[in-house]
């Protein structure tokens, strides 16, 4: 019997009994297949199509095309890799360890945020690579959150979930959260006369170094100490847990093998044509880097989580999302800063005054929100409108050149 697999909702049961408990049947028996049906259904659509933009898009780039084609081929060309790469990732669950399905998800699952931070830090573009992984995070915590509540409580009174699991999760990002800004809190207090190059380098490394063990405790947590947490209610009356039909893993094997070095090549001449396009349509490569890209990149994950929570109309959306945000916070930024370790650019670490102040305002309003144990569709609004409002004061603080936009922060580098 193939084992089940959490699939992005952690709401779904543990693989082994805790503590001689046997398995607990699922809240919602439909959920794992909502999920797999509806990426399924999203891979096999028109998105079929798009994947001819792939080769397209790579020998644009390695041809010269201009810029403007070349970004725009290889942003389209993203979009199914990573529905395919998605849903791969979902069938080969059933058929391994939750180690590797957990490292899967965090790695294969964020390839997005992995190539361009890849591509971008080793182009030297550090505000790229930067504005992608916030904007990434900022997507799931306020964006994709903010439609869950809102799809899901819009003809309701309110929405409850258990707030112990959310409760934790909330703070251990938020935790997260302020780890990863201290070397950029140092240099931003402190004056410049005191931090220079080589004196914040032991910093960020360290602050690295952190985030990467807290990703290997989060895992000990989930997946060896902690289970019960991660299990789901028993439904009312259900005493059987749905059966998975087993997955040949050669099929979702191969298509991973050969969307890797695909998205691979995609993300790198997308932020090689990035300045090119964004000079041409007279947009800010930070608003690009920030939203368009982890926008349109993770469209079909986002679209997936909403309709699987609006089905569910359960707590699903808010714990997906806070460990997708938590799964970049502690393994993809360490990853990159690693690259940028090996590169020797050790300011990535040290963000712009103003994404930080973005970023912390992010993660302050969705952890106050997973206190209470319950929300409305409006506050769901309230994190869209948030997602929507930032980015914008970002590029108006830009345009007009606000004083201390870039703080001693950029001054030092």
């Amino acid at each position: 019997m193939p084992r089940l697999s959490e699939i992005d909702h952690p709401d779904l049961p543990s693989r082994d009994s805790v503590d001689g408990e046997p398995p607990q049947p699922l809240m919602r028996q439909n959920s794992w297949r909502s999920y797999h049906r509806i990426t399924s259904q999203i891979c096999h659509s028109y998105l079929s199509a798009l994947l001819l933009l792939v080769p397209i898009g790579i020998i644009a780039g390695i041809l010269g095309w201009a810029d403007e084609a070349v970004f725009l081929l290889n942003l389209a060309a993203i979009v199914p890799l990573v529905s395919w790469m998605t849903l791969s990732i979902t069938e080969l669950s059933a058929s391994v360890t939750p180690l590797v399905d957990e490292l899967f998800k965090a790695t294969l699952g964020n390839a997005v945020e992995l190539t361009v931070g890849f591509a971008a830090l080793a182009r030297g573009q550090v505000r790229i690579a930067q504005s992608a992984l916030l904007g990434s995070i900022l997507c799931y915590l306020l964006l994709v959150l903010g439609s869950c509540f809102f799809v899901s409580g819009y003809n309701k009174k309110k929405l409850d979930f258990d707030p112990t699991l959310t409760g934790i999760l909330s703070s251990v990002l938020m935790a997260a959260a302020v780890c990863l800004m201290i070397p950029t809190g140092l240099v931003m207090f402190l004056s410049p006369d005191v931090f220079a190059l080589g004196d914040i380098t032991p910093v960020t490394h360290g602050t690295a170094i952190t985030l990467f063990l807290l990703f290997l405790v989060f895992l000990f947590f989930r997946l060896r100490t902690h289970t019960f947490y991660f299990k789901a209610i028993p439904a009312s009356g259900s005493t059987q847990s749905p059966q998975i039909g087993a997955v040949r893993s050669w099929r979702p094997a191969i298509i991973l093998a050969a969307s890797v070095p695909s998205i691979v090549l995609c993300g790198f001449f997308m932020v090689g044509s990035l300045g090119g396009f964004a000079k041409s349509a007279r947009i800010s490569q930070h608003f690009i880097s920030l939203v368009l890209i982890p926008l349109v990149g993770n469209s079909t994950k986002i679209l997936s989580i909403v309709t699987v929570d609006r089905e569910d109309r359960g707590a699903l959306g808010i714990r997906t999302v806070i460990i997708n945000a938590l799964r970049i916070t502690l393994l993809v930024v360490p990853c990159v800063a690693f690259l940028g370790w090996i590169l020797d650019v050790p300011a990535f670490l040290v963000f712009d005054a103003f994404d930080t102040v973005i970023f912390l305002v992010g993660v302050i309003v969705t952890n106050s929100m997973c206190h209470r144990g319950q929300t409305n569709y409006f506050e769901g609004l309230m994190l869209v409108g948030t997602y929507v409002l930032l980015p914008l004061a970002d590029l108006l603080s830009i345009a007009y050149e606000i004083p201390n936009r870039r703080s001693n922060v950029i001054s030092i580098f």
